[in-house]
């Protein structure tokens, strides 16, 4: 189960997860963070993420290309490490773009193209 909300902070679009990103929830998370992405730049705060499964990772991926399409960009914020390691495995880690801060994910914005 998946669940979220949405927050500005400092002119920042802040989606906070709470749950399992998997097969069962990609659905509902892309729909969400598409919305989202078509407007404007999102951070997913993944501090109570619990789990991110193989399916998890590739949603990920989509809403990352959907929203640089739309020149945007989806900033992942406090992935626990094997999400990076994991990442980095399946060869996606060039597709995703991680921070460690609020004020990293703000540079990484302004500067990842």
């Amino acid at each position: 189960m998946l669940n979220y909300s949405i927050n500005e902070i400092e002119g920042l679009k802040i989606l906070a997860l709470n749950g399992s990103l998997s097969a069962d929830s990609i659905e509902y998370f892309t729909s969400i963070v598409k919305q989202v992405a078509e407007r404007e730049n999102i951070i997913i705060n993944f501090e109570n993420v619990i789990l991110v499964t193989s399916a998890g990772l590739n949603a990920l991926v989509d809403v990352s290309l959907f929203a640089k399409n739309h020149d945007k960009r989806v900033i992942i914020l406090w992935p626990e490490k094997e999400v990076e390691e994991m990442a980095e495995v399946m060869g996606l880690y060039k597709y995703l773009i991680f921070a460690k801060s609020v004020d990293e994910a703000r540079i990484k914005i302004k500067y990842f193209t």
